[in-house]
């Protein structure tokens, strides 16, 4: 009963829309066929330029960047709890951290997104139910109380009036709720949207020491945000939905079969990348096997679907200036910030090597004489062309 309300919930909304079976893209994916494998230069597709993180003895990075934009880029070290924050050229404006027990403190950093134009920083504090708000200086400016637990890793500014964040569910097994949830960023008032979940997104492992098992599946965002659009990547359901500025879900790609079906259950659809040119997914293994005491996922792949050429494809990109180097599709990473900016990040010792080894040309060849082996990462953007 509860597949069955999960299939009927994404076609009712679906029908409320008026685009039954009808998609912006037309995308549909065999979750069991295997696609055909490309090699692309990346200066084919797209623009690709490097921007060096600047390193002072205040400012060292050695964590995830959760927003790349024009107007600046932010990041955290996990560990440590640092928050960081660059111009759009990679100058360090701030550095701060706030872990603590006290009221303006968090405990942990599980995402932070930024608002450039208001200048503030959004903290994901899910060990205390809070999102707490800095000014881009570090200043602490507010704190608001959710009293809910939010989707680790999904909480994004979603405009210059709300955030947004996927909740998670308050019962197990999961009782159909509205999890993906607008938040106004001045009273803290909140909107649900009409995206119903009805089932858990556990991972299942068999053969185990002590028996079979569920597990969350790792660096599973059911809310995502890439570049400036954000997507409803629910993988128990059958289609990937891009939230509009006016609230509406707008059904992007298909999953075929059901995951409801089982022939379908193998398999977890996830979007990891969307831009003027790709639309990045994984497959991700919903059924893993032990091997002694690990659970190991030996079939997950990936796939990307060509805008311009209209086809589905297993891509790996090269990069003109470091030839040597493979970028398969999952390298290629993309968060929050202006569209269609993909990234990679190259560590400052590695290009030391490649660059003593005669590996790099060009402007990186030029950027990694002049790093220390020490130094603050430097970011590979690519800029996809339509």
């Amino acid at each position: 009963m509860k597949k069955q309300l999960t299939r009927i919930a994404s076609w009712m909304l679906l029908a409320t829309m008026g685009q039954v079976g009808v998609f912006a893209q037309n995308i549909r994916i065999d979750m069991n066929q295997t696609y055909p494998e490309k090699t692309i230069s990346l200066q084919k597709v797209a623009d690709v330029k490097y921007i060096p993180l600047e390193t002072t003895d205040e400012v060292l990075f050695n964590g995830i960047v959760t927003n790349l934009s024009a107007e600046g880029i932010a990041g955290f070290n996990k560990k440590e709890g640092d928050i960081l924050v660059f111009d759009g050229t990679g100058k360090a404006i701030a550095s701060f951290n706030h872990t603590g027990q006290g009221p303006n403190e968090y405990n942990k950093i599980y995402h932070l997104d930024v608002d450039w134009k208001q200048k503030e920083v959004y903290v994901q504090d899910n060990f205390r139910q809070k999102i707490r708000i800095y000014g881009l200086d570090g200043r602490h400016l507010r704190t608001i109380d959710l009293q809910e637990t939010m989707q680790q890793g999904d909480l994004y500014s979603f405009s210059d009036t709300h955030l947004i964040y996927y909740a998670q569910p308050k019962s197990k097994p999961v009782t159909p709720y509205e999890p993906v949830t607008l938040l106004s960023k001045k009273d803290a008032s909140k909107v649900t949207l009409p995206f119903t979940k009805t089932d858990d997104n556990l991972v299942k492992a068999t053969g185990g020491p002590f028996g079979d098992m569920k597990m969350s599946a790792k660096n599973v965002n059911l809310l995502c945000k890439k570049g400036d659009e954000v997507y409803v990547n629910e993988v128990t359901a059958d289609v990937i939905y891009r939230v509009e500025s006016n609230h509406a879900l707008t059904p992007v790609v298909e999953r075929t079969p059901s995951y409801q079906d089982a022939s379908g259950q193998d398999f977890f659809l996830m979007l990891t990348g969307a831009n003027a040119r790709y639309y990045f997914f994984k497959r991700q293994q919903a059924l893993l096997e032990f091997q002694g005491n690990a659970a190991t996922d030996t079939k997950s792949t990936y796939v990307a679907y060509d805008r311009k050429e209209k086809q589905l494809l297993n891509p790996t990109f090269t990069n003109e200036d470091y030839p040597s180097q493979d970028i398969p599709m999952s390298k290629l990473l993309q968060c929050a910030g202006s569209a269609n900016r993909c990234y990679l990040q190259l560590e400052a010792f590695k290009l030391k090597e490649a660059l003593a080894e005669g590996k790099l040309k060009g402007t990186l060849k030029s950027i990694a004489e002049k790093l220390d082996e020490e130094d603050n990462p430097v970011l590979m953007v690519v800029e996809f062309k339509k």
